[in-house]
């Protein structure tokens, strides 16, 4: 409910009657009726109803021809009529409405605490201040050193020097590019993009809707408003608005003034964008230029229904209406899902095979290094157990023979002893046997010259009868 409304449910609110003096004064009702006659009438009626009311004019020649134009009779079905004719209009129902907000689908900023120092500078045209930037640059600027956002709101966009900062930022450095225009602006706006001969990739990063003032509304129809609003919000950490228009006129010819606002003074125009957004009509560029869109087949985009329309578009009793038959009507929609459909298969097998592709690429250029082979952990310690033992004790029965040559006779003879009683000793004993069992192989022979193997197996401790 509206203000006023909650204030007269409240038990003490007098209502009392608002004069054109106070300053609060905005809605009167001897206004509007004034307005339904200059409507149904023209300006004579307008002027009776001003005598019969004892009002002043409120309204300029310039508004007495542009507001009957701008009018504008509901779009509505009639249901139930009565004798008189009389029925419900069905062409305003919020929480049964046709169409989706459409979503921010390039991606927006996540600025929703700090946006950095709050600053407010202001600009004119023409310039105060020696050495003072144009307004002109200073909107390019902003623009070309643009790094996430570029979203901007304008009664009137013409500028193709602007206009082409725009598509560079949005095909070369890949940022989301959103304009909200007038719908009577609508027009001309395409009149410049047609003349920059663009193509399907500098635009798949620009979305264009429009959007109308908020309009009066009156019991037979409405008459709409513009869009006055002109601002360039940048990675939602700067706006430059004011009266400039992003016109070659208004850059040269007109009186400007520019505000370049940066910090948590952004937030408001962060909100009023979306609620915009949200309430605005899409611009296909696609369609309006003629251009074979990269996600599409044909020119231009594949219209896109919410949920709601798509059920009433297969419902018989929406055929009765719109006069189609249904099963036409279910054809229809049946063609279209086939069509979608085949191009998502399209679509998925040759990202199919770009990866095959890819994978098969990886294989070829990679260059491969096979690991290095190492024995099995079993091998080894076999070998570690039967040879190192063997070895050490080789070494050790070297040092003991270099220490005896050192020595004197007695020592040479006491080795030679011995040396004697070993292989005595080792030739009463079983080698085969005793080799076979230890190495599993043939025996050795023994060693010629008296002198004793260091790889040979240790000596027996007893000795056979």
């Amino acid at each position: 409910m509206a203000d006023s409304q909650l204030i007269c449910l409240d038990e003490t609110h007098v209502n009392e009657k608002v004069t054109e003096a106070q300053a609060r004064f905005y809605y009167s009702e001897e206004q509007r009726r004034a307005l339904e006659e200059l409507v149904a009438s023209g300006e004579p009626g307008y002027r009776e109803r001003l005598q019969k009311g004892q009002l002043r004019d409120f309204l300029s020649s310039r508004e007495l021809r542009a507001l009957p134009a701008g009018w504008r009779g509901y779009d509505a079905h009639l249901e139930g009529g009565g004798a008189g004719g009389e029925g419900v209009s069905l062409a305003y129902w919020p929480e049964c409405s046709d169409t989706e907000v459409p979503p921010l689908d390039l991606g927006w900023t996540d600025k929703n605490f700090y946006r950095g120092i709050s600053r407010v500078s202001l600009f004119t045209h023409p310039w105060k201040e020696e050495n003072a930037p144009h307004l002109k640059q200073i909107i390019r600027e902003m623009i070309q050193q643009a790094q996430r956002i570029i979203a901007v709101v304008m009664d009137l966009f013409t500028d193709r020097d602007i206009f082409q900062d725009i598509v560079d930022a949005a095909y070369k450095h890949r940022i989301p590019v959103y304009i909200i225009l007038d719908e009577e602006g609508v027009k001309f706006f395409l009149e410049m993009c047609k003349c920059m001969s663009l193509s399907s990739f500098q635009i798949q990063n620009i979305r264009v809707r429009f959007v109308t003032g908020v309009g009066f509304y009156m019991p037979s129809g409405k008459i709409k408003g513009t869009l006055a609003s002109r601002f360039l919000m940048v990675d939602g950490e700067k706006v430059a608005t004011g009266s400039y228009s992003f016109t070659w006129s208004s850059s040269h010819i007109d009186r400007n003034l520019l505000l370049l606002l940066t910090g948590q003074n952004v937030e408001m125009f962060d909100i009023e964008f979306r609620e915009l957004y949200a309430i605005s009509e899409e611009v296909s560029l696609y369609k309006e230029l003629n251009i074979a869109s990269p996600f599409y087949s044909g020119a231009g985009k594949s219209e896109l229904r919410s949920s709601t329309v798509s059920r009433k578009m297969i419902n018989p009793k929406y055929g009765l209406v719109t006069g189609a038959a249904p099963g036409e009507m279910f054809r229809a929609s049946r063609q279209r899902q086939e069509a979608q459909g085949k191009l998502e298969r399209n679509e998925e097998e040759s990202e199919s095979k770009k990866r095959l592709n890819q994978f098969l690429n990886d294989l070829i250029t990679v260059e491969q290094v096979l690991p290095e082979i190492l024995p099995p952990l079993e091998n080894l310690e076999i070998v570690n157990r039967r040879f190192f033992p063997w070895f050490h004790r080789g070494l050790k029965h070297k040092s003991k023979s270099r220490d005896s040559v050192t020595n004197g006779e007695a020592n040479s003879k006491q080795g030679k002893k011995f040396g004697s009683g070993f292989f005595s000793r080792k030739a009463k004993q079983a080698p085969v046997a005793k080799t076979e069992s230890s190495w599993g192989g043939a025996p050795s022979p023994p060693p010629v010259g008296g002198a004793p193997d260091p790889a040979a197996p240790p000596e027996c401790s007893s000795v056979s009868p």
